[in-house]
This record gives structure tokens, sequence and C-alpha cells, in this order.
């Protein structure tokens, strides 16, 4: 299952519309680049009643992390990494109508079989956890 959940609420992953990628950098560090879009249809599903949680949502949430710096090795697996909201040099956010800001952030596993995410974010003074839970091919 793809999941991007917010809340209680999965939105799916709509794997043709994302994106990871990892290049090797001149330094022998590996820059972590990722976007995240969720289902369209499941949006749509999930926010077809008025009175339902995310019905003031035009659209559905996506995801992304970009210039995350890494060191390791080629087909070496990135686990539990804490990333710094302060780190100049990466940015991350989670986007439903606006920017949100992401707090917590922690790529959980970056391999060649799966990508796992976590955080928190804001939606209107109210702290969410926010996961993405998916298998990935090369």
């Amino acid at each position: 299952m793809h999941v991007f959940s917010i809340g209680d609420t999965n939105f799916e992953v709509d794997v043709a519309k994302s994106r990871i990628s990892v290049s090797a950098q001149a330094d022998g560090m590996w820059e972590v680049n990722i976007r995240i879009e969720a289902d369209d249809d499941v949006f749509m599903r999930l926010t077809e009643d008025d009175d339902a949680p995310w019905s003031w949502a035009l659209y559905p949430p996506s995801f992304s992390l970009q210039g995350l710096r890494v060191a390791g090795a080629d087909a070496a697996p990135v686990r539990m990494l804490a990333v710094d909201a302060g780190n100049p040099h990466c940015e991350s956010a989670l986007y439903m109508m606006e920017y949100r800001d992401v707090a917590d952030l922690r790529l959980v596993e970056l391999s060649a079989q799966r990508l796992a995410v976590t955080g928190k974010v804001d939606f209107f003074g109210k702290s969410l956890p926010f996961a993405i839970d998916m298998p990935r091919t090369r």
C-alpha cells in the first residue's frame, strides 16, 4: 500500500506523479530530493461530502524535501535520519492549499525498496502527525 496520511486520513500516494532522486555530489555526499503527491481519486472521495474533515481543500496534499545532503555509499540505505529544520541547504514542506511547515521530520528509511517519512504538520493551530510509506523502485 502507498500511504500518505495526515492525522487519521490516508490520501494514498500517486506513484506516477511522485519523484525520488538521489544523486552523487562532487564532495562525496549524496543529495536527496523527494516530491510526493497524494492520489487525486482518493482525495476526491474523501472530500465529496461537504461535512468531510478535508472538504475545505481544493487539491490533494503534496510533500517535498529538497536538497538534503547525506553521507554514505551508493547502495547504503538511509535509516532514522532526523532532518534539521534549521538547515539552510535543505527545504521541506507539506502543501495543502498553502505551504505548511513540517516539524520533527524523520527520514525513517530511504532504500532501493522503500521510502518512509514521518513528521508533524500544523493545520489551523493543531499539530497533526503525517506519514509517507511506499515501496520504491529504481
